[in-house]
């Protein structure tokens, strides 16, 4: 049993989830994010209306169990984001939402910051796990930004992941929230580099595929999972990685 903790399946095909579903990956959360130009609140509302009630059912269609983060992502939002703030926790109810996010930090702006801290605050507020994007580059800035404003909103370390660490960072993170490992070739991290950090780190780690429209590996968890046994990785580790950390953070 796996669970691939990180994707955006509206970009990905049908025939995508259910190679997935036939190589053992038994849940999927795909998350809210910039598939268009996010200029205006309406489009980032179609777009969480479509997270719940296209690719739930895509999901089930292939065999495979969708839930849903949703939440406005650093990357392409409006200028009146607030909006976004206060209709979000009509969508916290649904059965298939579990969580906030993707949200997090990426050109680092103020306006990013205090959108981060907006939607911090309501996973604090509503007990609802939240995915914390870093980026690509000034990815050990961000952090450290990131970490200011877990410290701020003083939310528990157990709603919070943060995602797309590397080895770089993996030691920057000093408290105990659950830690996103994100196996993507060329972005991010080659099943081999998430399969040694998991190796030499006791932390929360939790893996994904990070799916979406660029180059991605819909075999990100099998081929990391099968490489960790490779090289001797603790059975606990490999479990808690691929699964067990991930059904924690969701409340699956």
């Amino acid at each position: 049993m796996m669970i691939d903790a990180h994707t955006h399946l509206d970009v990905r095909s049908f025939e995508d989830l259910e190679k997935m579903a036939l190589c053992g990956i038994e849940t999927i959360i795909t998350c809210a994010h910039d598939p268009y130009k996010m200029r205006s609140p309406d489009v980032y509302l179609d777009h969480w209306d479509r997270l719940i009630n296209l690719e739930v059912k895509r999901g089930k269609m292939a065999g495979v169990d969708v839930k849903v983060a949703i939440g406005v992502h650093s990357m392409g939002y409006p200028k009146n984001w607030d909006i976004l703030i206060k209709k979000l926790p009509e969508f916290l109810d649904n059965e298939n939402v579990v969580a906030i996010g993707e949200t997090g930090l990426h050109y680092l702006t103020e306006d990013e910051k205090n959108l981060l801290r907006e939607q911090l605050i309501l996973a604090k507020d509503y007990k609802m796990p939240i995915i914390v994007h870093t980026p690509e580059k000034n990815k050990k800035e961000a952090l450290i930004e990131i970490l200011k404003l877990l410290d701020d909103v003083k939310i528990k370390d157990d709603l919070v992941m943060i995602d797309h660490i590397n080895r770089e960072t993996v030691e920057l993170i000093d408290r105990d929230v659950f830690v996103g490992l994100t196996v993507q070739p060329v972005m991010k991290l080659t099943h081999k580099e998430a399969a040694e950090i998991i190796k030499d780190y006791d932390k929360k780690f939790i893996l994904s595929s990070d799916l979406g429209s660029l180059k991605s590996d819909i075999y990100a968890l099998p081929r990391t999972k099968l490489y960790m046994k490779k090289i001797c990785v603790d059975e606990e580790k490999i479990i808690n990685s691929t699964f067990k950390n991930a059904k924690e953070f969701y409340g699956l």
